[in-house]
């Protein structure tokens, strides 16, 4: 397990692409998992941007668009599959406004944990499992019980995968730095 997080547009997803491709051999076991929705003009814009990345990229990508649910993906993998998961915070989203749990602490750990359930047999499943979030924690408490629980959630999810994850990474301005193991 690997966890590469960062702010918005910090190079955390070209980074945590670089090094699943040195991870990869060979080729067709690069696997992308996008959790992101096309709800608004600003993300169709970040999705292309991505998938226009990866296509320029040596190494052919599998894409599973995947926004909810990723536990149905656990059985696609073998041990020689790299999976990037991009990004814990869409998934997260995704997960804890699709009804109204959010609204409820219990109910939003239920939510992570199984999030943190499905990383840990999404990891099992593969050669390589890297995780890329969002740093959203500079900003203070907020006010609403929505993003709080959201954000409570997101800092449990990162404490979680950061114990067992063997790299973390933190990606600012394109920069990496390692804060455990080593990235390459």
């Amino acid at each position: 397990m690997v966890f590469i997080s960062g702010g918005v547009r910090s190079g955390k997803s070209k980074v945590a692409e670089g090094y699943a491709r040195k991870l990869a051999i060979p080729e067709f076991s690069l696997h992308y998992i996008a959790t992101a929705s096309a709800d608004d003009d600003e993300m169709k814009q970040r999705i292309i941007h991505h998938q226009k990345r990866r296509e320029k990229q040596p190494i052919q990508w599998a894409t599973w668009e995947q926004p909810v649910c990723l536990d149905q993906l656990v059985g696609s993998f073998t041990k020689e599959d790299v999976v990037l998961l991009d990004c814990l915070t869409n998934w997260l989203a995704n997960e804890l406004f699709r009804d109204d749990s959010w609204k409820e602490e219990k109910l939003c750990f239920r939510k992570a944990a199984y999030m943190w359930e499905t990383l840990e047999r999404l990891a099992g499943a593969c050669k390589a499992l890297i995780i890329v979030s969002n740093e959203l924690f500079c900003g203070g408490v907020p006010a609403d019980i929505g993003t709080y629980h959201y954000m409570k959630m997101l800092g449990w999810l990162h404490q979680q995968i950061v114990a067992e994850a063997e790299v973390a990474v933190l990606v600012q301005h394109g920069l990496a730095t390692v804060k455990k193991g080593e990235l390459f």
